[in-house]
């Protein structure tokens, strides 16, 4: 696991751990070696020597705990059992971020844990059918959409889940009320809610026409600069918005029948090429091109101003969504699919729509934040991300408003591809 330095094999954050760290290590060595005795730069390189050392330990002993955890998970008699399992994995990875404070690590343990629970509930649900008398499950595929889906999985964050099956019968119906109650049981789903479930073409048309009923509209947002004049003609309401563009993008196979699962992904993808281009798209785009940010006129905050919150930053709401939105809509512009944001912002990069200055810009903007809700994820134990600027010390202060502008700057490219288009 490739905790240490946060990075995997060429990924695109390499930037951020593996070459800071070296030059850090250089320049430090040069200033060393520049003023010491060799007795002395012995003595140096021994220490860091020791550090690496320590730290290499570390990272065994977790990888050890960490592997008892997923065999307990792969072995849990109930999915009750899985609750203080995954409590437990969660205590080790905030432990290793507060030490590592790397967003990207965190998120590949994350989504290992997330599937590893999701699979075992869902043999368990098979298993609880089985010895109810009902049968045998049927054939079925297991998908997620939301965080889960881009792979930026974190500690607290939830997720949409889609049932698919073959052949619409009575097993399938019990087998999808026993696995709601194992994934409300294993804490991955809250009270009340439940996977969408149907056939493969249930899923295809509801892709392609979307639902029944339309959801109120969204309320009316803030009008940012320069977008003021776009939000002068009112987008008419449309169901479903935001759910249904990150269903069909942010979406992978995580249970059950491969091939079936594959063909519930290529239909997304299908009704994503052919929706790319139509009125509701860019309809969906001016909305999130006009989300509101963090950093609001002349520099100042925009904080919550009652509750619990009071005088705190919904880092979530004005900064990683907007970004996360933002990169999903001009990915498909693009006709970019795959993958998670920092692979989208890779393929924007190679295909020419970003360049390299925005690309490193939002890549550091994306870390900021991400590394902002995983904190305020920590604190509170539970989903939600809020910072409280009197906190910030000058370098977060920086830090987070270049991300914030690296996100407007993005909304005003998107503005300028995609807003005339309406």
């Amino acid at each position: 696991m490739p905790m240490l330095l946060g990075t995997k094999g060429d990924d695109i954050l390499k930037w951020r751990a593996s070459t800071e760290l070296v030059e850090s290590l250089k320049k430090r060595l040069e200033r060393k070696w520049g003023s010491s005795s060799s007795r002395e730069a012995e003595a140096f390189l021994g220490t860091m020597i020791d550090s690496l050392k320590e730290e290499l330990a570390y990272e065994g002993q977790l990888d050890e705990e960490l592997a008892a955890l997923d065999q307990d998970i792969a072995q849990a008699p109930t999915p009750t059992a899985l609750v203080p399992l995954q409590a437990r994995y969660r205590e080790l990875l905030a432990a290793h971020f507060r030490r590592r404070t790397s967003p990207l690590a965190l998120c590949g343990a994350c989504n290992a844990l997330h599937d590893q629970v999701l699979r075992r509930a869902s043999q368990l649900a098979e298993e609880r059918m089985r010895d109810l008398g009902q049968g045998t499950a049927p054939v079925y595929a297991l998908l997620v959409s939301g965080d889960r889906g881009r792979g930026e999985q974190t500690l607290y964050a939830r997720n949409r889940y889609l049932l698919l099956h073959q052949l619409d019968s009575q097993r399938f119906y019990l087998f999808s009320h026993q696995l709601t109650q194992a994934l409300c049981e294993s804490g991955l789903l809250a009270e009340g809610e439940a996977p969408w479930h149907g056939s493969l073409t249930e899923w295809r048309s509801l892709l392609k026409n979307g639902e029944r009923h339309q959801e109120p509209r969204p309320p009316d947002l803030e009008p940012m600069l320069p977008f003021s004049s776009a939000q002068k003609k009112a987008a008419p309401p449309l169901p479903e918005w935001r759910w249904r563009l990150e269903s069909m993008a942010d979406l992978c196979h995580v249970a059950g029948f491969e091939p079936l699962g594959e063909q519930a992904l290529s239909a997304a993808a299908a009704a994503l090429r052919e929706q790319r281009g139509r009125d509701p798209f860019f309809q969906v785009a001016r909305r999130v091109i006009n989300l509101p940010l963090a950093l609001g006129h002349f520099g100042r905050w925009r904080l919550e101003r009652v509750g619990e919150h009071q005088g705190e930053i919904d880092i979530e709401t004005l900064g990683l969504s907007p970004l996360v939105q933002l990169v999903r809509i001009l990915a498909l512009q693009a006709e970019v699919h795959e993958g998670g944001t920092l692979e989208r912002v890779r393929q924007l990069l190679y295909r020419g729509a970003l360049d390299v200055d925005l690309a490193e810009r939002l890549l550091k903007a994306l870390q900021c934040l991400m590394q902002l809700r995983i904190e305020g994820e920590i604190r509170s134990e539970g989903a939600g991300a809020f910072a409280n600027p009197e906190e910030f010390s000058m370098e977060l202060d920086a830090r987070l408003r270049s991300a914030l502008e690296a996100v407007l700057s993005l909304q005003k490219i998107a503005y300028q591809r995609l807003v005339g288009q309406v």
